[in-house]
């Protein structure tokens, strides 16, 4: 037999290597949550979203001598009223030792080590700083630009069609732009995992290789990708949003009603927390599937072209 015949032509033929897009990942990823690094993920997403509503009414309570919030939850405040606590309320001054700053801050960066430990974790590799930072430095070099056009492009487009004086249109136009581009920041976060694990990796082909896969691993699948990110920032939005429309039309009146609506923003934040731990195990799987399909075209290239100079 002809020895060129014996050599693979395709990896495609195997079931095991064959590319796959990332909504396969998906139920694979499920498991997970629970881990220390996922409770950590929820428990940083209570500070990021929790944490600055309390400490803001503990700051206002400290600097008013009282707080009204039960009496008062769900009546309208106004622009003006907003720029008169600002500039006048004695308040400005106090915002830099507010614990709104230090529970926003803390919590950020225990969301982005608890997931960045879960996804390494997940694929077998080791968490270090260093590749975290150099995956942002990589992420702003070929990430930045496309997603912005991108996410511009759509901003204008829905401009364009909201413009058109037709109510449906308009309302869609008004939804539509700002989560455009919460989900511009969320195509930006996955070209950061996918360059953060490249570079955890190691770069064995180079540096323009691994941004070359790194970009291919967002762009390759726009059309799945870019609904994944679409669908996480709706629903992560719209979970909080539906808590705060009950909460406006129950009132506050009572303390028990507010401790209420504490308690579903709460569930509601550690709902969002696992869904964004779903999301970097899905991430972090794809991604491992996708450089060893990579990893075995590399391979037959090489031995194709020894096999062409021999």
């Amino acid at each position: 037999m002809d020895p060129a015949e014996e050599r693979p032509t395709t990896i495609h033929a195997e079931e095991t290597l064959a590319p796959r897009a990332p909504w396969r990942f998906l139920r694979r990823a499920l498991s997970g949550g629970l881990s220390p690094w996922g409770w950590g993920l929820m428990a940083g997403w209570m500070l990021v979203l929790l944490g600055p509503v309390l400490g803001w009414a503990g700051h206002l309570r400290r600097a008013a001598g009282w707080s009204a919030l039960p009496s008062h939850w769900g009546e309208r405040i106004s622009a003006r009223d907003i720029w008169e606590l600002w500039e006048n309320g004695g308040l400005q001054h106090r915002l830099a030792n507010s614990p709104t700053v230090h529970l926003f801050g803390l919590g950020l960066v225990i969301v982005l080590w608890c997931g960045w430990r879960m996804q390494a974790e997940r694929v077998g590799l080791k968490a270090r700083l260093g590749s975290w930072l150099l995956g942002a430095l990589d992420t702003l070099l070929i990430g930045l630009l496309p997603v912005g056009l991108a996410a511009w492009l759509g901003d204008v487009m829905l401009a364009w069609l909201g413009g058109l004086g037709i109510d449906g249109l308009g309302w869609m136009a008004f939804f539509g732009r700002p989560l455009f581009w919460m989900a511009a920041v969320a195509a930006l976060n996955l070209q950061w995992w996918f360059c953060r694990l490249g570079r955890a990796a190691g770069l064995a082909r180079g540096y323009r290789a691994h941004l070359a896969d790194c970009f291919l691993r967002l762009w390759t699948h726009p059309v799945q990708w870019g609904l994944l990110s679409l669908g996480g920032a709706a629903l992560r939005s719209l979970l909080p949003f539906l808590v705060l429309v009950l909460a406006w039309r129950m009132g506050g009146g009572t303390t028990f009603r507010v401790e209420l609506f504490l308690g579903l923003q709460l569930a509601v934040t550690l709902l969002n927390g696992w869904l964004m731990g779903w999301l970097l195990r899905a991430t972090a799987l794809f991604w491992a599937h996708d450089a060893e399909v990579r990893d075995a075209l590399a391979a037959m290239k090489d031995l194709s072209h020894e096999a062409a100079a021999g």
